[in-house]
């Protein structure tokens, strides 16, 4: 997943993608519920994080302190979830249940290497059968006139695809070839 290649325009794309996902926080700050706005935050701040760490920045806090913010992050996201359920918002609980199938997907691939590689196909397909759902997320919030959330979740599929993934790598991946980190 995490495909470093200096001289390639991922930089200024991440760079961009990263600047919208900010003017999303404030959208939802301006003009939707506290709730929304905490979860647009939380998310960035994560997506954030894990960037920085794979900058590998002398300047970073230590492998302990990125562990306590990232689990600080990850509760602030459980909390809201619960939220999402308690006050019945079933689309926010359908979307955050496929991202978090998605992180556990990516977190299956970079800590269970040899596990994914002999079951390759079925990773790929559980995969992009997640993001064919939140593709579907999209056209959801659309069809409910939610086009802040529609806006938002196509950013963050554009995000994921193209900085965590590197979806164009990810779709032309020989079965027998493993990702490159």
């Amino acid at each position: 997943m995490h495909t470093r290649n200096p001289g390639h325009y991922y930089p200024k794309y991440k760079l961009a993608l990263v600047g919208l996902l900010a003017v999303d926080v404030f959208f939802y700050a301006a003009t939707d519920t506290l709730t929304s706005t905490l979860d647009a935050l939380t998310w960035l701040l994560l997506l954030i994080m894990f960037e920085l760490e794979t900058l590998h920045l002398p300047v970073l806090p230590s492998a302990k302190q990125i562990r306590m913010i990232r689990n600080l992050l990850i509760v602030i996201i459980g909390g809201v979830f619960l939220s999402y359920v308690e006050s019945k918002e079933w689309l926010d609980v359908i979307n955050a249940v496929l991202w978090f199938i998605l992180i556990a997907l990516l977190e299956l691939e970079i800590r269970r290497q040899p596990l994914v590689a002999q079951y390759r196909a079925l990773h790929k397909t559980a995969t992009l059968t997640v993001f064919g759902g939140l593709i579907g997320m999209v056209f959801a919030w659309a069809w409910q006139s939610a086009w802040l959330d529609a806006y938002d979740a196509v950013l963050w599929i554009a995000a994921f695809g193209a900085i965590e993934v590197d979806i164009i790598q990810f779709l032309s991946l020989n079965p027998e070839q493993p990702p490159t980190h």
